[in-house]
């Protein structure tokens, strides 16, 4: 083994028109109209393609790969930059993948361990370690068909590297000074976390490459789409955080829904859809739901505005029909392959897409009316109390509760409403209505200034044409995508982790301040150009600096007490101990010990929701004789206690005790539990112990002495 020493310093872990000729209507709007937009019944997207701008396809394609290909690296040099991953130890590695990330990359690992893939696969659906003692399918749980699917393709990988005897790694040992001891190290895909990672990023380099095309598809300009993606990397930071948290869902997700809104759009553009355009759009969005639990509610947003566009007739009735039918397919063969997620079946997407597929087959009854604003209200009062009937009988007749903690953070939102569940959400930064800062950045880099007047300038356009009586189809995706883009905003004003949706979709508008459609000046491609470099020449005072900042970020990931914890477990306790404590450190011990474990990350369960309150009491005012029995009917042996959650410092209201005060009101005047065990750790056992953790073994049921101190410790 080649020896590579590296003295690492300690950083602490962390559509078409249809115009009338109208003689009363001004000449000058009927310039508006391009010839070129008028589509045939199939997507002629190469076509379009070859006459914008002057442009062969294949120059635009090259274009796609090279954003794609920046994108990636962007990406893939910020997180080695930041975590100084090749020089990590697979240990190390797995450290740094805290929460949910943990959880995730676990059931890979599980998948690229076991004898087979049709083992691992058993084994993840047939899982007793993720909620002790139950038995659950995380497959149905956790969406984890990007793990199953990044497994078989390592398994492929190394079943070639063994047939061809070809090595796909290197190992290096690594000294890491201060008293720790040296590390094996290994670099190349042939090193499972270095494989997935690495596949990852290539996957988002995706977004790049779709950002650019997409734009070109709503500007008809070649600039059009280069513009778009030079915002989203002037913008980045904003944009995704993929970088820094690669086994989130939304690393998986979001690139297939942008694919899908992208060919959402090429459809509204369709004069004459067919049936295959639907499976064109269910493809990427059954991906979509397969790879993120949170799919339903950004396509709910999806239906909703469509539903708008489809009753203010921006949207022909056969487009929509189409569109629809595509999320019918998809919504089905998801719940198939969720094994019948009931939160899915249950959830408003579902009930949405079925009131508006009956309400669009009673289009003909509706025509009867002969109003268009007593049509219009109707569809909207079918739509609103349909879906409350449909979600209510639905969670009468399959017991869901797993999403009502959802409802519960929007109503805390804009009341004073708290709970337990609720707290820990809010009080999390990313579940926090969107900075200020935020607002601040994008119009730095001019971004939302450009939007703000672009779509302004459209609006006032469609809307002076719609006011003499012109048909619109032929502006429905633009349309869309201006009021899908207003949806992600709330969205993200609500919960700042959303803006991820919101930031990428403001690029893709920016790219209408170059359409000629709109903007006839822009015809000339000389001064289109002029246009472009001199937006770019603007955005790219702040945007470049942003940049810098990105690349400028240099960490080194060191965690020791987390590895002291792990190790100790790892040598000195028995496989089928069973932990508890708090969620960012389980989904750790599950992944690098894979002991047993009750609570963990992934909250949208009711039961887990539940499960984690019980453990919890550990922080709260609560007798411990109560605590410890609680702890003890779970059928815990080891509870694990990190000294930042008892003593750290948080944001006002939001330390565990302030959470337990709320919830616990009666105890509020008494000592926290944490407090009275750093003192007397009695009737629980101390058994390890280091600067950041303490492990606490509870006895068993059977223990008697526990009764005897039930006056003296409360």
């Amino acid at each position: 083994m080649a020896k590579k020493v590296n003295n690492r310093g300690v950083k602490a872990g962390n559509v078409h028109f249809s115009i009338k000729k109208d003689k009363n209507y001004p000449k000058k709007f009927k310039k508006i109209v391009p010839e070129p937009y008028i589509s045939t019944g199939y997507f002629s997207f190469i076509n379009r393609l070859s006459r914008i701008d002057g442009i062969r396809p294949f120059t635009i394609a090259g274009l796609a790969v090279l954003f794609g290909f920046l994108n990636s690296y962007h990406q893939a040099t910020m997180f080695e930059n930041d975590r100084h991953f090749s020089h990590l130890s697979s240990l190390e590695r797995e450290m740094t993948f805290r929460t949910e990330m943990g959880l995730y990359y676990f059931y890979y690992k599980a998948l690229t361990e076991s004898h087979s893939l049709l083992d691992g696969l058993s084994g993840i659906m047939n899982d007793n370690l993720t909620e002790y003692p139950s038995v659950i399918n995380t497959l149905e749980r956790f969406t984890l068909y990007p793990e199953v699917i990044l497994a078989a393709s390592y398994r492929n990988i190394q079943t070639f590297s063994d047939i061809f005897n070809v090595s796909l790694k290197e190992c290096w040992q690594v000294l890491r000074g201060d008293d720790l001891p040296p590390i094996e190290s290994c670099e190349g895909v042939g090193d499972p976390a270095y494989f997935y990672v690495t596949t990852v990023f290539l996957i988002n380099g995706l977004v790049g490459s779709l950002i650019f095309i997409f734009g070109i598809i709503l500007s008809d300009s070649l600039s059009g789409g280069i513009l778009a993606a030079v915002c989203f990397f002037f913008n980045h930071g904003e944009c995704t955080r993929v970088q820094w948290t690669p086994p989130l869902r939304e690393s998986f997700g979001y690139p297939v829904f942008l694919l899908q809104m992208m060919l959402v759009s090429l459809l509204l553009k369709c004069q004459r859809p067919f049936f295959s355009h639907s499976v064109f759009i269910a493809i990427p969005t059954l991906l979509f739901m397969l790879s993120w639990q949170f799919a339903q509610f950004a396509l709910l947003t999806q239906l909703l505005v469509l539903f708008g566009l489809y009753i203010l007739n921006f949207i022909p009735n056969l487009t929509f029909k189409y569109i629809l039918r595509g999320h019918v397919i998809s919504l089905f063969l998801a719940i198939f392959f969720l094994f019948g997620n009931k939160m899915l079946i249950a959830s408003f997407y579902t009930s949405t897409l079925l009131v508006c597929y009956v309400i669009l087959s009673f289009e003909e009854l509706f025509k009867k009316l002969n109003s268009p604003i007593v049509i219009m209200i109707l569809k909207v009062l079918l739509l609103i109390f349909g879906c409350i009937l449909i979600k209510l009988l639905s969670n009468a007749i399959l017991h869901v509760e797993d999403d009502t903690h959802i409802w519960s953070i929007l109503k805390s939102k804009f009341t004073s409403y708290k709970d337990f569940h609720t707290m820990l959400y809010t009080c999390a930064v990313e579940f926090d209505f969107l900075p200020i800062e935020t607002i601040t950045e994008l119009i730095k880099t001019l971004v939302l200034p450009t939007v703000a007047i672009t779509v302004g300038v459209i609006l006032f356009l469609i809307i002076h044409i719609r006011l003499n009586s012109f048909e619109l189809f032929g502006y429905s995706d633009i349309l869309y995508n201006i009021f899908q883009c207003l949806a992600f905003f709330v969205m993200a004003a609500l919960v700042m982790r959303l803006k991820l949706f919101f930031t990428p979709h403001l690029c893709l508008l920016a790219s209408l301040s170059l359409s000629g459609k709109f903007f006839r000046f822009l015809d000339k491609n000389e001064l289109r150009l002029f246009v472009m470099v001199g937006l770019l020449g603007f955005m790219s005072i702040q945007g470049i600096s942003n940049i810098k900042y990105q690349r400028n970020i240099i960490g080194e990931f060191s965690n020791p007490d987390l590895e002291e914890l792990i190790s100790w477990v790892n040598s000195t306790l028995p496989e089928d101990a069973v932990f508890a404590g708090p969620m960012p450190t389980m989904a750790n011990v599950l992944l690098s010990t894979r002991r047993p474990i009750v609570n963990h990350p992934h909250y949208e369960n009711a039961q887990l929701r539940e499960r984690t309150r019980k453990v919890y009491q550990i922080f709260s005012r609560k007798p411990v004789i109560e605590v410890y029995n609680t702890l003890q009917e779970m059928k815990i042996n080891y509870i694990i206690l990190e000294r930042s959650w008892c003593f750290g410092k948080r944001r006002e209201g939001c330390g565990m005790v302030d959470i337990w005060d709320i919830e616990d009101p009666i105890n509020k005047d008494q000592e926290s539990v944490c407090q009275k065990l750093v003192r007397n750790p009695y009737p629980f056992r101390k058994v390890f112990r280091n600067s950041l953790y303490t492990v606490l073994q509870i006895g068993k049921s059977s223990d008697k002495q526990i009764l005897k101190s039930k006056l003296d410790l409360r």
